[in-house]
């Protein structure tokens, strides 16, 4: 288990009463890696492919766990609070 790497633009945003993390980049290398958000709490997850590869998540507080049989890249983002 290892941390996701997160390039490119990363920006915060406010919407409503959660804040959106938007990144260009999330490298998952490999399965149970871990993205800690730096969110509370992780409501939507909102990131798509840019590999060819089966996936899931698991969301504990802030921090997303990539399930999956290999390395996976996402973009997009995740909203919480």
């Amino acid at each position: 288990m290892a941390a996701a790497t997160v390039t490119g633009r990363r920006q915060n945003n406010v919407s409503g009463n959660r804040r959106e993390v938007f990144a260009t980049s999330v490298a998952f290398a490999a399965n149970a890696d871990t993205w800690a958000t730096g969110l509370s709490q992780v409501d939507v997850i909102a990131l798509t492919p840019t590999t060819n590869s089966s996936y899931g998540f698991t969301v504990s507080g802030g921090t997303i766990t990539l399930v999956s049989g290999g390395a996976v890249t996402f973009r997009g983002k995740v909203q919480g609070y």
